[in-house]
């Protein structure tokens, strides 16, 4: 693209000639400056090619520094011309210059790099407008940075949805699924850890898990310590399939926990077991506390559900424990089998609760590991 053409949004990649401040400065030099030299310059040509009248005087007065003065005339238009010019192209180049820098600064601004800056080299109008411009990117940087702060305390969702609605998240009703995943006899870890030990184990763990979870569309709601809350198919993160994804990211946790569990060893450092609780259904999903601190989160009998389920894994032996709902809709992901109708705390009724496993070979190992458990109580 020439220096001429520019884009603009409005015209979507379309490009318009672009009016050029040193062409316009030229034309005005051209209109006031050239055309009286020229003039003055043709009629030091016709008062050459005349013919003299007389000798003497008249001649001699015809001549300055022994030159014809037509000569001088025409010299002196020369002069101007060839002066002009460069006063023109000089007066235009200090305009362009920091014209260019500002725009090269806006381009690179506009791709996405907010580490550009527009050179301030003159105290006049376009110098005030650099820094204008310069001061303009110091908020964008700001922004940017709050905005980035943000979403490490929230979801980048949460983040970004709260920004474009000015946190006004109203709540509303979704079926969704829920995982909630619980590090078994965290208290005793933390005993024997030291503060800044256990503090970095944390984060590890949960880096880990994120990740698995991040994997499959799901929302890390929030952590409460050695626990992890995700949301599958909320109105931040819909999806059809909520529950075949959350048994997926629960199934890749676990490997991501094993892995983990090896470094753990290796460092001779204490593993960790975990319990996954998964519930699906009704939630109302929204803002919730007060006008000074609010958190977007998850409120149903699904969120109570998968942490109860979270809960009787020690006694249930597996792992992986699904309500009824999540099990539906996840028989194509993993190897599903029923524990029976099971008590769970809070609930009158009995609830069916389901075991997740791989879908693999060592399927019937990790079974025989386990055991077939029957309802409670067979």
């Amino acid at each position: 693209m020439s220096e001429d053409e520019a884009p603009t949004a409005g015209d979507q990649g379309r490009t318009r000639t672009r009016s050029s401040i040193l062409r316009r400065l030229l034309l005005a030099f051209l209109g006031v400056s050239l055309l009286p030299i020229l003039l003055l310059g043709v009629l030091s040509l016709n008062e050459a090619s005349a013919e003299p009248a007389g000798t003497g005087e008249a001649g001699e007065h015809g001549a300055l520094f022994g030159m014809p003065i037509a000569m001088v005339e025409l010299g002196v238009a020369g002069a101007s011309l060839l002066l002009g010019f460069g006063a023109a192209m000089y007066v235009g180049r200090t305009i362009i210059r920091p014209l260019r820098s500002l725009e090269s600064a806006m381009e690179r601004v506009e791709a996405g790099d907010l580490d550009a800056a527009a050179a301030v080299t003159t105290n006049d109008e376009i110098g005030h407008l650099s820094g204008s411009f310069n001061r303009m990117l110091d908020g964008l940087r700001r922004e940017t940075m709050v905005r980035d702060l943000f979403g490490q305390y929230v979801s980048p969702q949460v983040a970004r949805l709260a920004i474009e609605e000015r946190g006004q998240l109203e709540g509303k009703v979704t079926r969704c699924t829920v995982l909630f995943v619980d590090i078994r006899r965290f208290t005793a870890l933390a005993e024997v850890l030291p503060p800044a030990r256990l503090i970095g184990t944390l984060n590890h763990y949960f880096e880990r898990m994120l990740a698995a979870v991040e994997a499959e569309g799901g929302i890390v709601n929030k952590f409460g310590g050695d626990s992890l809350l995700a949301i599958f198919g909320s109105p931040l993160n819909p999806a059809d399939d909520h529950a075949a994804r959350a048994v997926r990211a629960a199934l890749h946790m676990r490997r991501a926990l094993a892995e983990f569990n090896r470094e753990q060893a290796a460092s001779e450092m204490p593993e960790l077991q975990v319990g996954f609780g998964l519930a699906t259904g009704e939630v109302v999903a929204g803002n919730v506390g007060s006008s000074r601190k609010v958190e977007y989160t998850v409120i149903g009998d699904p969120v109570n559900l998968a942490a109860r389920l979270q809960e009787l894994t020690p006694e249930l032996g597996a792992e992986i424990l699904l309500s009824p709902q999540t099990a539906d809709g996840a028989r194509d992901v993993a190897a599903l089998r029923s524990l029976g109708e099971i008590e769970v705390r809070g609930r009158a009724q009995r609830v069916e609760v389901f075991a997740a496993e791989e879908a693999t070979p060592d399927l019937a190992e990790r079974r025989q590991m386990y055991g077939e458990i029957g309802t409670a109580g067979g």
